[in-house]
C-alpha cells in the first residue's frame, strides 16, 4: 500500500483570494492531503499573497521550491514566473518560458501523470480557461476533478471552463470541496477514484447549463445525466 501523500492540484486566480482562502480555511483538521497551488502570480503581489493565504490557511503554506516533497498537510504556493509540475512525488519549479502562461493546466497535467488514479484536481474562480485542459487529465487517470460552484465565484470563467469539458465530477463551493477532499485524503493512494460510489456532478443538470445555474442555489444530478444529453 502507498502511503504518500494524497496530492491535490489547484488551479486558481491571485486577483480573487477569497476562493483559496475559502477553500483553506475550511480544511478539516483529519484532511492529509498536500496541496500545490497554481496562479498567475503579478511580482509586486507575491509577498501579499503568502501573507494572506498563511493567515487563512489550518495548515502551513511554504512557497514551492524545486525538489521538495510534497508533505501531507502543507500548502505549496507558486512563485511569480514559474511554472509548477510534480514528478515522483516532488515539487519541480521551472522558469516560465514567456508566451502563453497556462500554470493550471500544466499542474494538472502533471499530477494526473505522475499520481494516477490518485490524482485530485480542483479548479477555482479566475478568468480564461486555464485548469479546462488539466481538468481532462485528471479524469483520464481516472482520478477526482473539483469545480467551484460557477455563483460562487467572483470570475466564473475558469469554472465554467472546467465544467463544461464534462469532466468535473464536484462542482461546488469551495468551503465544501474542502469537506469533500478530507475523506479522499484518507484513501490509500493507489485506490481506484474518484471519491466512493458513482461520481456526482453537484450544482447543475449538464454542462450547457453553467450559466444559468450561476445565479441559483446549487442542485444535486449524477453526472451519468450529463453524458446522455
Amino acid at each position: 500500500m502507498d502511503i504518500s501523500p494524497v496530492i491535490v492540484a489547484v488551479a486558481s486566480s491571485a486577483e480573487d483570494l477569497e476562493a483559496i482562502c475559502e477553500l483553506l480555511c475550511a480544511l478539516p483538521a483529519e484532511c492529509a492531503a498536500a496541496f500545490v497551488i497554481a496562479q498567475c502570480v503579478d511580482p509586486s503581489r507575491e509577498r501579499v499573497l503568502f501573507e494572506t493565504l498563511s493567515q487563512s490557511a489550518t495548515v502551513p503554506v511554504v512557497r514551492a521550491q524545486e525538489g521538495l516533497v510534497a508533505e501531507p498537510r502543507h500548502v505549496y504556493l507558486m512563485s511569480a514566473n514559474t511554472t509548477l509540475t510534480i514528478s515522483g512525488g516532488r515539487i519541480r519549479v521551472t522558469p516560465n518560458p514567456g508566451g502563453p502562461h497556462h500554470p493550471g493546466d500544466t499542474l494538472l497535467t502533471s499530477v494526473a501523470e505522475d499520481q494516477g488514479h490518485g490524482a485530485v484536481g480542483v479548479v477555482l474562480s479566475g478568468a480564461g480557461s486555464d485548469g479546462a485542459l488539466g481538468i481532462q487529465a485528471i479524469e483520464r487517470a481516472g482520478g477526482a476533478a473539483f469545480a467551484q460552484y460557477p455563483g460562487s465565484a467572483r470570475f466564473p470563467s475558469m469554472p465554467i471552463s472546467a465544467i463544461e469539458t464534462g469532466c468535473v465530477h464536484f462542482v461546488l463551493r469551495p468551503n465544501e470541496i474542502a469537506r469533500e477532499l478530507a475523506p479522499l485524503s484518507r484513501k490509500p493512494r493507489d485506490a481506484p477514484g474518484p471519491p466512493d460510489g458513482e461520481a456526482v456532478m453537484r450544482g447543475l443538470s449538464r454542462p450547457s447549463d453553467v450559466t444559468r445555474a450561476a445565479a441559483s442555489p446549487p442542485l444535486f444530478a449524477s453526472r451519468a445525466s450529463t453524458e446522455r444529453l
